[in-house]
């Protein structure tokens, strides 16, 4: 069934800041006051105006409750002035208790004491699980219990109340003889005190809160008497298997009191005090370390007296800070309240004991010079008393991922150090290495004119980058071999070479090498002519002109300097007048021209020659029918004249004709027009005139 009710809750012992204990209070919850309907449909006697009480204890985050107890010099006590409740049907110290169960009567209201809450014993439920099974509508019990919304209640039952909601916790119950547990078995009113000094109840593996507050119920308790108890609890710590035990009174050894373990509190207040540290233990040598003393009921002006092992140190002061502690050393505080009656006063705080592990002495070692160019990694960096830690090394104060070596190679410039881990997790930082690693110059070229070209050319030029401050060598090959005289930006290559290359050197004496260059010289072949006769002869005659021969050879010839049509093989022969070359062009297109030989034709009259030009007139004598062939090395093509003068200066004949490729080629029949006598043959062409003379029989 559903409820709605109040709750009023009383904290013993307020949240009081302890960091060090996990302990943060005994929270007393009225969790119900019953009425007459209650006590009506009840099963056993259950007098109207009872109080349901249950206890919580309230702890730190990552804490868990581990057991009650009560040992010698620690009871254990519940008691009330009349005597405490039990459901009859369902009720006992271990009920058999389930949401189901709580639908009838008073189950709800039964003494038992828990270690969280509906685990696999089924102690307790939460409010907000206080539905029928199926989860469905509120219900109200017929008989109206648990109904109540008495004023003096706090929450409603919908109200998640802090019960332990994780995995179940069974309950172990050890110590307790039966007439102890009298009081919880199914029989109301059976008695009104439990007290034992050899007895506790436990959660094995412990219990946590449902939320973030960490609060664990561990008792329920009704009655219509006055209400007290004692008691003693155990916590199970963040770090496995260390406890912290907690006492109502007379502490021994590490147990710490708490005075909120006695309800109703007593009348003096107690004097506590705890500490804390703000680093936890272990921690590494040299560590600075601050205790903080948190006082309860100090009053306006507590003092402080530090010890370290058990001398006074520090000031009157709630903190006290030190770089130099050993390991094992026993730090406490004993604080003296200001108020007058307090009890436990002065107050001595729990003990901290120091765990402090070494810290490393690493240091580096540069071998080889820490200044050089990039491309050189020529210092190596060795970190010393490394033996059995775990490095780090650093550029600039940040990591250098991967650098987890003994050694390292620096290639940028920075400060350089390595961050030495113990497997305890203590670190140095050694002091820093300074590498200045100077740039590489740029060394680019480029090249104008091709880069395959015939020998005595120079068709070729390479430029390297310029830049302030660079200087030039130039080499050839694989291995670079340098060019004796070529430190110049540029360089004219005369041989084929596939590994042209120039090393630029920058102000720091770095040096890089460009990019090669390929280079490909093709052989000029020789151009030679040979006579195969004498060069000067009469008309009509002629000579064989002869080059030179070799594989891949081809030929073309020039009479002056132009071309003849058609000789294009290694030999020519020579008719008429003039100078006469080859040029000879190898399979790579290489070509050289040779020198002229110059042919001459002067054994008949008729003939005149000039450098250039020749003008060949025969026979000569002649009847009037005669040849005249023109040769010229300059002109090509062009229109001329032909005229025959006599001895009169009259032009007695007169013809225009055309020089074609160099050549003008002229029979003349004028045996039945001349008489015999000497005339001249004028040739014009162009400014040029030629005269030769004409003999006719």
């Amino acid at each position: 069934m559903k409820k709605l009710l109040l709750f009023l809750a009383f904290v013993i012992m307020a949240k009081s800041g302890f960091t060090q204990n996990g302990l943060e209070g005994i929270i007393v919850e009225k969790y119900y006051i019953s009425n007459a309907a209650d006590a009506a449909g009840s099963v056993g006697v259950l007098p109207s105006g009872s109080t349901t009480y249950r206890i919580y204890v309230d702890m730190l985050p990552g804490y868990t409750f581990q057991a009650a107890y009560g040992v010698a010099g620690h009871e254990l006590r519940f008691q009330t002035t009349t005597s405490f409740f039990n459901n009859e049907d369902f009720g006992s110290t271990v009920p058999t208790y389930s949401k189901n169960n709580s639908l009838f009567n008073t189950v709800m209201l039964d003494s038992w004491l828990p270690g969280g809450a509906a685990h696999a014993l089924n102690h307790g439920i939460l409010k907000s699980e206080d539905n029928v099974a199926a989860g469905g509508a509120t219900v109200i019990n017929a008989n109206g219990i648990l109904a109540n919304a008495d004023p003096n209640a706090g929450i409603p039952l919908t109200t998640q109340d802090g019960l332990y909601t994780g995995t179940p916790a069974s309950v172990t119950v050890l110590g307790f003889t039966p007439a102890q547990l009298s009081v919880f078995d199914n029989v109301s009113n059976a008695g009104n005190l439990i007290s034992t000094t050899n007895a506790s109840w436990a959660v094995l593996g412990g219990a946590s809160g449902p939320t973030a507050a960490n609060k664990v119920l561990i008792a329920q308790f009704t009655t219509n008497g006055t209400f007290s108890f004692k008691l003693n609890v155990q916590l199970g710590t963040p770090t496995p298997g260390v406890s912290q035990n907690f006492v109502a009174e007379n502490p021994v050894g590490s147990e710490i009191l708490f005075p909120g373990l006695i309800y109703p509190a007593p009348s003096n207040p107690t004097a506590l005090v705890s500490i804390a540290s703000n680093t936890a233990f272990p921690t590494c040598a040299g560590t600075s370390v601050t205790f903080t003393a948190t006082p309860t009921n100090g009053g306006a002006t507590p003092t402080y007296q530090w010890k370290k092992n058990n001398a006074n140190v520090g000031t009157n002061s709630p903190t006290y800070t030190l770089t130099g502690l050993k390991n094992n050393d026993q730090i406490k505080c004993i604080m003296t309240s200001s108020i007058a009656g307090a009890l436990n006063n002065p107050a001595t705080s729990n003990t901290i004991t120091s765990l402090i592990n070494p810290v490393p002495d690493v240091s580096i070692t540069a071998a080889g010079p820490t200044t050089f160019c990039n491309q050189a990694n020529l210092c190596t960096l060795t970190a010393q008393n490394a033996s059995g830690l775990t490095l780090q090394w650093t550029k600039n104060n940040n990591n250098i991922s991967g650098a987890t070596g003994a050694t390292y190679v620096p290639t940028t410039s920075g400060t350089y150090k390595v961050k030495a881990t113990t497997i305890n997790g203590c670190t140095d930082l050694s002091s820093g290495q300074a590498i200045v690693v100077n740039a590489l110059p740029i060394a680019t070229k480029t090249v104008t004119g091709p880069t395959t070209f015939c020998s005595g050319t120079n068709a070729c030029t390479i430029t390297a980058n310029a830049g302030a401050g660079l200087t030039y060598q130039w080499t050839k090959g694989a291995a670079l071999t340098p060019i004796s005289g070529a430190t110049g930006i540029s360089f004219q290559p005369t041989t084929s070479n596939n590994y042209y290359k120039v090393i630029v050197t920058n102000g720091n004496g770095c040096t890089k090498a460009s990019p090669a260059t390929a280079i490909t010289v093709n052989t000029t072949p020789p151009a030679t002519i040979t006579a195969q006769g004498p060069l000067t002869f009469c008309a009509g005659d002629s000579v064989t002109l002869v080059a030179n021969s070799g594989a891949g050879l081809t030929y073309q010839w020039l009479r002056g300097v132009n071309n003849i049509a058609g000789a294009t093989t290694g030999s020519y022969k020579a008719k008429i007048a003039g100078t006469y070359k080859v040029q000879v062009t190898s399979s790579a297109g290489c070509s050289k021209l040779s020198t002229g030989k110059k042919v001459v034709i002067n054994c008949r009259e008729g003939v005149e020659s000039e450098e250039n030009y020749t003008l060949s007139v025969y026979p000569n004598p002649s009847t009037g029918a005669f040849t005249l062939n023109y040769l010229s090395e300059d002109i090509i093509d062009a229109n001329a004249t032909i005229a025959i003068v006599d001895m009169m200066g009259r032009v007695v004949y007169s013809e225009a004709v055309e020089v074609i490729e160099g050549q003008i080629f002229k029979q003349v029949n004028m045996e039945s027009q001349f008489a015999g006598g000497v005339y001249f043959v004028r040739l014009q062409v162009g400014e040029n005139s030629l005269v030769s003379k004409l003999i006719i029989e």
